[in-house]
């Protein structure tokens, strides 16, 4: 696809018909596109066949559903909501909404609209127009001299309304009736001496082209369809005859040449709107899937900067220690580019300012001179001197730790300042590696967020963990370990020599990104086999085979010498006979591996047809497949653990019954791995019947308990860091199809009977044999499939049985923190960034911050202000530590950042706040900023609406609102309710202003939270001083201003809102609300808003707005709005004065600032 139409587009569009122009565009604008190169269908019954309109199949539609792609919805104006569910919805306006159909287009905030004509758009602001031509001018033009018809254009006008004798005798009408063809309908037109038409069409145009006049009439109860001197614009002002007089019409036919000149101009203005719309459409696209899909790493460091103050307050804390940790960086100079060295060298210096006990030592062969800033802490040296310079410097000591790159690395630097605090702590590793963030093939910037240690994950990707690896000192005292290391391959040396003599437990992980690195994949083949193969001879596998992969990587068939085992097969029946003949045979007939026995366990012998083939499929093999009945119905894991009891077997492969091998190595690749002495379990990788993945091992916390990463993706993609691909260490995976030491199985008590929800049983057996010290593998290698549905966790609907509570009790550190996985990713997103940041650790702050965790949607303004801002805020200011969840928390990450108060806005969560608080402790709060009209003032049913309130209450343990209003009510349900104000976040003092141009004030309304009632009080002063003002509305108003309101601005949603109001210009702004309970309880955060922008507000004498700010309060009476808008009308200059000292005042008492921060923490934290 070309690169403007990366995102394809679908079209709702009736059947295509050439009496319809407004189908006719949409059917164009889908053939315009594809022929441009882009994708694009239509939902339509008919197409045209001369056309490039592909229809839309259910396929293609699923596949857009079920892979999360994003396509662009573009929907005519007779469309109402978003029927196809498209992430990008585009509103094609080909009249003004409701004329047609009098439906609401019921559109959202973010969707983009498109008009065909400017009179379309009415008042609307900012208006992008799509002109679409669909006439064939060879076919549309003057050619006929012989002119015999009167012609009479009907289509939304019906005959009833039309006075025929007014009309020429024997008239022909052209209407929906009868239909006619573009070719039909271009030979009647060129005879036409004249056409009368009632409503503007594009079919007046055409009779133009044609050289037939159009003689304009207005049809009582129809004048809104009528052709006007504005819709003669939309055709380059090609004059139509107001009446059939002959000078009139002589008139009109000197004017005709305007179509044809203007269509032939047309063309270009099309296209540019053309592209215009495939450039902001195909931008939208990308917006979205850059929020949906695409990690915006470096967004993500940038929100965890740390505050100058939480530095300077941990560097006293370093500055303490008794003896600091010394850091070494070494830089190769690997291309012989000073440029690469120098932005290196560049990237620490913020790091050496914060740490000063850091140094450099750069190996390159080239002849640089170090700029003045560098002459302290960096020295140079050759490469061929490498190794013994390290082991020189390591005996001196002259560092504790050396961390080894390659120049052209650049240093995060809050990241290095964190592993800085982590180095020195004490710990036992001789080797940490941190997380990074690589530059992929494509020149993008990638997360590389790592699991703890896993040795198969690392030889399978080696660079992913000696890329920036800190190394003790210690290390280098072995001659061993620096014994002529050629340069380009010292980390990966160093630390496969140190796995290799110290083992797995020698190797730590600093889970946080601390560099920017290209991504080094290929290695010297040789060099690296040889350090694999002594780690395999060390381990006792001499013979074995080293197979490379396309990560830089290996994987390794293992020398065993030991006998191969007998593998006891378990599969349970499930009481449907084809799916259990279907594994069975599956068995049988593709596995290489032949040393196993087969236990079918079945608790459906009293059924004749399972019976039957039980007794049938023994006899294919006595010896071989055993059959072992049940009288009662069992659990799935009282079964498992008869078969173990049972089996005659080294080794249990639990497979369920609706698994089947997908191709005959598949049981020979798990005993590769079973066999080592370190591994208790290996799993293997699940498909479904269309290739894609149903399980690829089992992630802790993720959606929930746990679930399955990878899910839908195709079984041969590489998966994050190439962890669908690559053989790896998980710390829990599925009985789907599980191969386990039977002694192992027993050992740890087999599984627990008591849980039969979801992976529960699984999640126990592999998190009781990871206790035992064994490590579980899975392995891409060993390939089953299956025809069931992927089980994907609820998160919405999170429920926390007795059984899941029982196993986060038990396991709920390590389902919170997988070492499988990482904290900095998503557990409701697998492999994906978490965007809602978490904690930074850093292990040196004299003391635990308190940590708070936000339940916040990050959409609503008021969770924005009253919960995230101020937040934000505080933990950068190293006040106050956690995270923010806008999408529905559940349990793991709640245990996860482990908080000292959660708060939230939605006391639907209470439900959850009572599981939270029943894993650990924790402050709760409910920030309350809105009037429950319906429940307080509801006289008939308050009694039970106030217990329902007291009860949905009752898990917090504060109550915080608004206003005194709010604080009175909320007191008669809950014991502890705190008044807080509403304050602006930083950003609105960052806006940008143009000064007003037009001669008349141009007054603003902000409607987008008032009401209908709210509205009315001001009606008619909008009317009456619609010549005196040009008003501004943003957002929607009632039907019945349209006429007074000069400019309509949509609202795009909150993250354009401020931007959005300022660009307005107002002179100043009218603020009305009714006098009624729901807003005497509101904040005053309308009058901080737009003051803040410096607009003199006039605005409603209500409780919420009686704040003492210098804003023109009024009473709710026509007389005093008339009066205060004549005011500022008559003296915008001192209006003007108002707004600044309104802006000031805001700026000083009302802005989130330091001390407005002390009253929010105040609130927030226990007393």
């Amino acid at each position: 696809m070309n690169k403007k139409f990366k995102y394809p587009y679908v079209m709702t569009v009736p059947g295509y018909i050439e009496a319809s122009l407004g189908i006719q565009v949409v059917h164009r604008l889908c053939h315009l596109i594809n022929q441009h190169g882009g994708e694009a269908y239509v939902v339509s019954p008919e197409t045209n066949p001369e056309w490039n309109t592909p229809q839309l199949t259910s396929g293609k539609f699923n596949e857009y559903k079920e892979s999360g792609e994003i396509f662009i919805a573009v929907y005519p104006e007779i469309e109402s909501g978003n029927p196809l569910e498209a992430p990008v919805c585009v509103r094609y306006m080909l009249n003004k909404e409701a004329v047609l159909n009098g439906n609401s287009i019921n559109a959202d905030e973010d969707d983009l609209f498109f008009f065909y004509r400017q009179e379309f758009a009415e008042n609307e602001a900012n208006v992008n127009l799509l002109t679409i031509s669909t006439y064939d001018l060879s076919v549309f033009c003057d050619d006929v001299k012989e002119k015999d018809l009167d012609l009479l254009y009907l289509n939304r006008v019906p005959r009833s309304s039309v006075d025929f004798s007014t009309l020429p005798e024997n008239i022909k009408i052209l209407s929906m009736e009868q239909p006619l063809s573009l070719n039909e309908l271009a030979k009647v037109l060129k005879r036409g001496r004249v056409m009368y038409s009632y409503e503007a069409s594009g079919t007046c145009a055409l009779a133009g082209l044609c050289g037939c006049p159009v003689v304009a009439r207005v049809a009582s109860g129809y004048e809104k369809y009528a052709i006007t001197e504005s819709t003669s614009k939309d055709a380059g002002n090609a004059d139509v005859a107001w009446d059939d007089s002959p000078h009139e019409l002589e008139r009109a036919k000197a004017n005709l040449y305007k179509y044809k000149d203007f269509y032939e101009g047309l063309e270009s203005v099309s296209n540019q709107q053309f592209f215009k719309f495939l450039e902001i459409t195909q931008d939208k696209a990308q917006e979205r899937y850059n929020k949906n899909h695409k990690e915006n790493v470096m967004e993500w460091v940038r929100q965890r900067e740390l505050s100058p103050e939480r530095i300077s307050l941990v560097s006293r804390s370093i500055n303490e220690l008794v003896s600091p940790q010394t850091i070494y960086i070494g830089i190769y100079d690997q291309s012989k580019s000073w440029h690469a060295v120098l932005t290196t060298l560049e990237s620490l210096l913020p790091v050496k300012g914060m740490y000063s006990r850091l140094n450099c030592i750069v190996f390159s062969d080239g002849d640089y001179t170090l700029p003045k800033d560098f002459e302290s802490w960096v020295s140079l040296c050759e490469t061929n001197n490498l190794s013994a310079t390290i082991k020189n410097i390591a005996m001196e000591p002259c560092f504790d730790w050396l961390q080894y790159v390659r120049a052209g690395v650049e240093f995060l630097a809050d990241g290095f300042f964190s592993a800085i605090c982590y180095l020195n702590r004490v710990n036992e590793c001789r080797a940490i590696y941190p997380d990074k963030i690589f530059i992929n093939e494509c020149e993008e910037l990638e997360s590389a967020f790592l699991p703890d240690f896993s040795i198969d994950y690392f030889l399978g990707f080696p660079s992913a963990f000696f890329i920036g690896c800190f190394f003790h000192q210690s290390i280098f005292r072995d001659a061993s370990f620096c014994n002529n290391i050629p340069p380009d391959f010292f980390d990966f040396d160093v630390l496969m020599k140190l796995i290799t003599e110290k083992g797995n437990g020698s190797v730590g992980h600093f889970p946080e990104p601390v560099l920017i690195s290209e991504l080094k994949k290929e290695l010297d083949s040789s060099k690296a086999d040889q350090l694999v193969s002594n780690y395999l001879n060390a381990k006792g596998y001499v013979n074995s085979l080293i197979l490379h992969n396309s990560s830089g990587g290996c994987r390794i068939v293992y020398g065993h010498t030991k006998e191969l085992p007998k593998i006891s097969i378990v599969v349970i029946d499930n009481g449907d006979v084809n799916t259990l003949q279907r594994c069975i045979m599956g068995l049988l007939e593709k596995s290489k591996y032949t040393n196993y026995e087969i236990l079918i366990l079945s608790c459906y012998a009293d059924i004749d047809e399972n019976r039957y083939w039980l007794e049938e499929v023994s006899k294919i093999d006595p010896k071989r497949i055993k059959i072992i009945l049940s009288p009662h119905k069992e659990s799935r894991s009282r079964l498992n653990n008869i078969a173990a009891n049972q089996a005659s077997g080294d080794y249990l492969l639990l497979l369920d019954v609706a698994v089947f091998p997908a191709h005959d190595e598949w049981l020979e690749n798990l005993v590769n791995h079973c066999l080592r002495d370190e591994v208790g379990c290996v799993g293997s990788k699940v498909i479904n019947l269309n290739e894609k993945v149903y399980s690829a091992g089992i992630v802790l916390g993720l959606n929930g308990v746990a679930e399955s990463p990878f899910i839908g993706s195709h079984y041969s993609a590489p998966g994050y860091m190439h962890r669908l691909a690559i053989e790896q260490n998980y710390s829990v995976l599925p009985e789907l199809c599980l191969l386990v030491r039977r002694s192992v199985y027993q050992d740890v008590g087999g599984i627990d009977e008591s849980l039969t929800e979801g992976y529960l049983a699984d999640i126990d057996l592999s998190l009781k044999i990871r206790d035992a010290g064994y490590l579980s593998v899975w392995t891409p290698y060993s390939i089953v499939a299956t025809d069931l549905s992927p089980e994907k966790n609820d998160r919405k609907n999170e429920t926390c049985s007795e059984q899941v509570k029982a196993i986060y009790h038990k396991w709920g550190d390590v389902i919170a923190n997988d070492p499988a996985y990482n904290k900095n990713l998503s557990l409701t997103r697998n492999y994906r960034i978490e965007k809602y940041i978490r904690p930074r650790e850093l292990s040196l702050e004299p003391q635990r911050l308190p940590r708070i965790m936000m339940f916040s949607g990050s959409s609503n303004p008021m969770e924005i202000y009253r919960l995230d801002e101020p937040f934000y805020k505080m933990r950068y200011n190293g006040v106050v530590e956690g995270a923010v969840a806008s999408e529905p928390l559940i349990i793991s990450d709640f245990l996860q950042t482990k908080p000292d108060v959660i708060i939230t806005q939605n006391h639907i969560q209470s439900r959850k706040i009572i599981d939270f608080k029943s894993m650990k402790d924790c402050f709760s709060i409910y920030d309350m900023n809105y009037y429950e009209s319906n429940k307080f003032d509801d006289s008939k049913n308050k009694k039970e609406h106030l217990n329902k309130i007291k009860e949905d209450l009752a898990p917090f343990d504060r109550v915080i609102v608004g206003s005194e209003v709010l604080a009175e009510q909320y007191g008669r349900v809950h014991h502890d309710i705190q008044v807080l104000p509403t304050y602006l976040p930083h950003f609105w003092n960052d806006l940008a202003f143009t000064r007003r141009t037009s001669d008349k004030p141009r007054v603003g309304c902000i409607t987008q939270d008032l009401s209908d009632e709210d509205i009315e009080l001001v009606s008619n002063v909008i009317r009456d001083f619609f010549h005196h003002v040009t008003w501004v509305f943003l957002g929607a108003y009632p039907p019945k201003l349209k006429p007074f309101i000069h400019e309509y601005h949509r609202y795009h949603g909150f993250t354009h809102y401020p931007q959005q109001l300022a660009s307005l210009n107002l002179d100043f702004a009218i603020a009305p609300l009714a006098d009624n309970n729901a807003n005497r309880a509101r904040s005053n955060i309308r009058l901080l808003e737009l003051g803040i922008c410096g607009i003199p507000i006039i605005c409603s004498d209500v409780l919420c707005y009686k704040s003492r700010l210098s804003v023109n309060v009024v009473k709710n009476r026509y007389k005093d709005w008339s009066s205060a808008m004549s005011q500022y009308i008559n003296d915008v200059d001192a209006a003007r004065k108002v707004g600044a000292v309104l802006k000031s005042e805001i700026q000083e008492n009302w802005m989130i600032n330091q001390k407005n921060l002390e009253i929010i923490k105040k609130n927030w934290l226990p007393r």
